[in-house]
């Protein structure tokens, strides 16, 4: 046979198709009009036919594993998830026997981003009308009345478990509140006295919980009642708390049967069985749901597998799971409505989350951790390109944006915003935090800040670069109540742009920009080796804080936490030569550097962002109590202050002298002696546009150019969403002062 040219390309076209075909992924399909009797193997269900997709991921995934076993899956597998709610009765699972390959990876991802929803809880239906608004459901013939009962959604929302005082949902400082009418007891931690008589109400106070802000304003948390005295209107917890209990702090009571008053409230009372339910809208118009999973995704132990463009909802604790293996991917998902995390991902190497839209958590949005600190290996994984908001609604401290521990782990491109408290929180080594945007975070706890690490010496080698943060103000009680009961909540207060609270060392904080977070950009606290370079702040006062700890700090805590490193061994040894040579004072806030930043503050107080309340310290640029002259580094900045006096708060560690200093004064000091006042020459300082002119003197100063471009999310197929929303916002929008009288107690 005589093969022509035309004939020999056919054949050679048809063997690269089978070679294609023979490289794919097996493909199976999963939709919620499916059969898991069926084959999985066809695009679309149809009731003329007797095959179709599955019907639920576990059966996608057990045939995966079988194909796997059967060494017909080297091309990997993606699993295709049509539109729909799956309500799952148990946590979808992966583990090492669902693993792909480099080449082979194993997808599991929806038809349409967002439209293949996987749901923890169950829809409840049945209501019955019990008394005015209010409706009643009995959930024991639903096999639902077992569990305590922490979270209730309508309609895709949040509902809010019966309070006292009512919830105020265009008060974005969480309130409204009750407040301690005192201390039951000096330094009590467990007892305190109301004011009022409301309790005298409820039928069983011991059902009711306390959500309290017992003395700073740093941390909250949610304790039961163990009992009320009435006579003494002294109200005992059922443990003690981590602080003291102070007059004058916020608190409100939930789960209280009596307190249903409000659309929106719910209450289940666990003695009948039954849920009680005011609906903001009428209740036959949407769906009610209750949580049964504690999370819908976990994937542990495996590697190269991806879950990718589901809606993932309504859980106990967190949704999505990752620990220990490699490679795996989180990836366009919309995570919503969880009782914990978002997403976790703990351990293993290499694994991600990549493009989520990620709010209304109770806690945070991702928790990442990887690497070996004793070691100093790192873990690699990361979050990237994340869209993180409204998180924390129910326990809002230290519950962040995003959670960062361990070593070489990566925080990048993401946009967190509208919080209670911080942004990315992180303990370890060797993190790279790069092109995020945060923003109007701290609305309900102060002595925080966008970014927050501390209290280890040993924790070095973090980077900070390329980061934009603003709108950062604080809330919290700012004085103690006069004679007359009379205290103050304020806004702005003690919140700062990137906080290296209790001797955080070692971290360089490079290329940031920063503008109206009005009591402080970086906030050293005592640390050592911190480097501040090339950073833009604008309207920051200060732009820059050191200070030293106090004698009573927990120093010997501290020494714990640097011996347990084996600090004078490798790689500590290596890698960080200067925990070798920090002397006789370790506690020294020295060797920190604030080189070739770009400062620029108009106003003299915060007035100037809307308040008619000055602000204590007003227009200093550094604020230094106290610092160590010997070692600290100031030089080749670029100040500028509108013509208007520019003064230093300088004290000096150990040494006498300082006070609030002229420019002059400063310099003679030897600080600052390259540094120039200058206009920056900002490209559109009043649309935010901080990028700097060619013509900048600051330039000359050796400052590099801000790749501001970058900052943010970016469009990727792997985004749930594009664009994010416009925030229109007017600065100062933040800025209040709460007068409030705390009455006595019983009155």
């Amino acid at each position: 046979m005589v093969l022509t040219y035309t004939s020999v390309m056919a054949i050679l076209m048809c063997l690269a198709c089978l070679s294609a075909a023979a490289a794919a992924p097996r493909r199976l399909y999963v939709a919620t009009d499916g059969n898991d009797a069926w084959s999985g193997r066809l695009s679309a269900a149809n009731s003329q036919h007797s095959d179709g997709p599955f019907a639920t991921l576990e059966r996608a995934r057990d045939e995966i594993r079988a194909q796997k076993k059967a060494g017909r899956l080297d091309s990997g597998a993606v699993v295709e998830v049509r539109a729909g709610a799956y309500y799952l009765n148990k946590p979808f699972k992966l583990t090492a026997e669902d693993s792909g390959a480099p080449a082979a990876p194993v997808v599991y991802r929806a038809a349409r981003k967002g439209k293949a929803t996987l749901v923890g809880g169950k829809i409840v239906k049945g209501f019955k009308p019990y008394q005015g608004a209010i409706m009643q459901l009995d959930l024991k013939p639903l096999g639902l009345a077992e569990k305590p009962l922490t979270q209730l959604f309508f309609n895709g929302e949040r509902m809010t478990l019966a309070r006292w005082p009512n919830r105020d949902p265009n008060d974005i400082h969480g309130g409204e509140w009750a407040y301690i009418a005192a201390a039951r007891e000096p330094e009590s931690k467990r007892s305190f006295q109301y004011s009022g008589d409301r309790p005298n109400r409820w039928a069983h106070p011991e059902d009711a919980r306390v959500s309290i802000w017992p003395n700073y304003n740093w941390w909250q948390t949610i304790i039961g009642i163990e009992k009320i005295d009435r006579e003494t209107s002294t109200i005992t917890l059922a443990g003690d708390l981590g602080y003291s209990l102070q007059r004058g702090r916020r608190y409100f009571y939930q789960n209280i049967f009596e307190e249903l008053d409000a659309p929106g409230e719910w209450f289940f009372d666990k003695r009948s069985g039954a849920l009680y339910f005011w609906p903001p809208s009428p209740i036959d118009k949407g769906a009610v749901i209750v949580p049964t999973l504690d999370s819908v995704v976990e994937i542990e132990g495996a590697a190269h597998v991806s879950v990718r463009g589901f809606a993932i909802q309504c859980c106990n604790a967190n949704a999505v799971t990752v620990s220990g293996g490699s490679d795996c991917l989180v990836a366009a998902n919309t995570v919503r409505n969880t009782g914990g995390w978002g997403i976790v991902i703990s351990g293993g190497a290499n694994n991600g989350a990549v493009g989520n839209d990620i709010y209304a958590t109770g806690q945070g949005g991702i928790s990442l951790a990887g690497g070996d600190r004793k070691t100093l290996t790192p873990g690699g994984n990361y979050a990237d390109n994340n869209h993180i908001h409204h998180f924390a609604n129910i326990y809002p401290t230290y519950n962040t944006g995003v959670a960062i521990n361990g070593v070489g782990n990566r925080v990048s491109h993401n946009l967190i915003h509208d919080a209670p408290h911080i942004g990315i929180i992180l303990s370890g080594n060797e993190n790279v935090i790069e092109y995020n945007e945060l923003h109007h975070l701290c609305f309900e706890g102060a002595d925080n800040g966008g970014y927050y690490m501390g209290r280890d010496w040993t924790q070095r080698g973090n980077l900070l670069r390329y980061n934009k943060f603003h709108d950062i103000y604080g809330y919290g009680l700012a004085d103690e109540p006069d004679a007359e009961g009379v205290c103050h909540y304020d806004s702005p207060l003690w919140a700062w742009a990137v906080y290296l609270d209790d001797c955080s060392s070692g971290t360089t904080i490079y290329g940031n920009v920063i503008y109206r977070v009005p009591l402080c950009g970086v906030m050293v606290g005592g640390g050592r080796d911190n480097l501040v370079e090339n950073n833009i702040f604008v309207e920051c006062i200060p732009a820059y804080h050191i200070d030293a700890r106090w004698d009573a700090y927990p120093w010997g805590y501290m020494h714990e936490l640097l011996d347990a490193m084996n600090y004078r061994q490798p790689p500590y040894s290596e890698r960080y030569p200067e925990l070798l040579t920090m002397g006789d004072d370790p506690r020294t806030p020295a060797n920190n550097k604030f080189l070739r930043n770009v400062v620029s503050y108009r106003r003299d107080d915060i007035a100037g962002l809307g308040s008619t309340r000055p602000s204590e310290g007003a227009a200093i640029l550094y604020d230094l109590s106290p610092f160590d002259p010997d070692t600290c580094i100031f030089d080749h900045n670029t100040i500028y202050h509108f013509g208007a006096p520019i003064r230093v708060q300088a004290s000096f560690y150990k040494q006498e002298g300082g006070g609030r200093l002229a420019w002059d004064e400063w310099r003679s000091r030897g600080f600052d002696k390259n540094s120039i006042i200058a206009d920056p020459l900002f490209v559109d300082p009043e649309r935010d546009d901080y990028q700097l002119r060619p013509e900048s003197p600051a330039f000359k100063q050796g400052f590099k150019r801000i790749p501001m471009q970058k900052i943010g999310l970016y469009r990727s197929s792997l985004r749930a969403s594009w664009p994010a929303p416009p925030d229109d916002r007017k600065s100062g929008t933040d800025i209040t002062r709460q007068t409030v009288k705390v009455p006595p107690p019983g009155k």
